[in-house]
């Protein structure tokens, strides 16, 4: 499962490799060396403040942290480490989702106009459309006025009713299912479908249904007051604001310059707020806990024997990948953590399951 950016920390995930039922392609005999160089050279790179890798395979289990969680000062990246990996909070939400059509409180079917009132079209957007990205909606973190305040009042904590309001008063973008679209409204709206139906905080429903079942002491879902995260934690970066990284849009020419000639070093981002992103991208995390969540996903500790089955992964050879970076986006607009990400699989499969990375 591969996340888009979201916040000032990203990381891609991956526990699949091939659909249930289809042979999955070999891994090559690992050599630790070599995917540490690969990692380093890529990292350089991307000019990546830091970055951590760590894959499980049973070869062994590899941790790579290149430089540092701040820059300067001296402290390299561990698996424990605090960070918000962004849009695979989206992994979560849709768990918690699949889980109360389990216990028949939802149905696939639902319209979201049953649960969220004034939803463009609500009464034709069902929760499968919302999930799969096909509710046509205007996807609120394209708005220009939410880079706008994450300049300018980067603490501000966001209301349901203002994010919602941000994706509402634009037009959709096409009719219900009719395309695909990668869209943080859809999540933001699971979310609330998740506190109307469980009757709790999202946080809590998080909790109590996932991270405390599977033993993630370090995984949160923070009050949207909140802009910290706990220590140890990674300290994220930006180059030009936030109006490039929401969107992942490439920088100006004369950014990418200043930027590789070393005489613009990139914007200290890690106090914004998340309380906009919420269901879409709020979670804080570390490796070692992501690690786990995959692992638990793909492996029938969240589902139902039956809903379990709709999940494809790589049981042949049981492949978790973790990566973060503490760079939203390389100059040319590249998510970095995806990048990296598929480079290590060109490097460990002898076919990789996704297309080659190219930098």
């Amino acid at each position: 499962m591969i996340a888009r950016t979201l916040g000032a920390l990203v990381v891609a995930v991956c526990a699949t490799g091939s659909a249930v039922g289809a042979s999955a392609p070999a891994l090559k005999p690992i050599d630790p060396v070599a995917l540490q160089a690969m990692v380093e050279g890529t990292a350089k790179e991307l000019l990546l403040p830091g970055a951590m890798v760590l894959l499980k395979t049973p070869q062994g289990n590899f941790a790579f942290g290149y430089r540092m969680t701040e820059l300067g000062v001296t402290n390299p990246p561990r698996a424990d480490i605090h960070f918000r990996p962004a849009s695979n909070t989206k992994t979560m939400t849709a768990a918690v989702i699949v889980q109360l059509i389990q216990e028949g409180k939802l149905s696939f079917d639902d319209l979201i106009s049953k649960y969220v009132d004034g939803v463009p079209n609500g009464d034709q957007i069902t929760i499968r459309q919302l999930i799969k990205m096909r509710s046509g909606l205007y996807n609120f973190t394209n708005a220009p006025e939410l880079a706008e305040n994450l300049v300018n009042t980067p603490d501000k904590a966001w209301t349901s009713e203002e994010v919602l309001a941000m994706a509402f008063k634009r037009p959709p973008h096409f009719a219900p299912g009719a395309e695909f679209e990668y869209n943080n409204t859809n999540y933001y709206l699971l979310g609330l479908v998740a506190e109307k139906i469980d009757g709790k905080p999202l946080a809590t429903i998080f909790q109590e249904r996932l991270f405390g079942p599977l033993g993630m002491k370090n995984t949160l879902l923070p009050v949207s007051t909140s802009n910290t995260i706990p220590e140890p934690y990674a300290h994220g970066y930006i180059y030009g604001g936030a109006s490039y990284a929401l969107v992942d849009a490439p920088y100006p020419d004369d950014l990418q310059a200043a930027a590789r000639a070393g005489t613009l070093k990139p914007d200290y981002e890690t106090w914004q707020n998340p309380s906009a992103y919420f269901a879409a991208g709020g979670v804080i995390s570390t490796a070692d806990d992501l690690a786990t969540w995959m692992r638990a996903l793909v492996g029938g500790q969240v589902f139902n024997a039956d809903y379990q089955r709709q999940m494809g992964h790589d049981p042949d050879n049981d492949v978790t990948l973790i990566v973060w970076t503490s760079l939203t986006l390389s100059l040319d607009g590249k998510p970095t953590a995806n990048a990296l990400m598929l480079k290590i699989l060109d490097q460990i499969y002898a076919v990789s399951p996704l297309a080659p990375a190219k930098l």
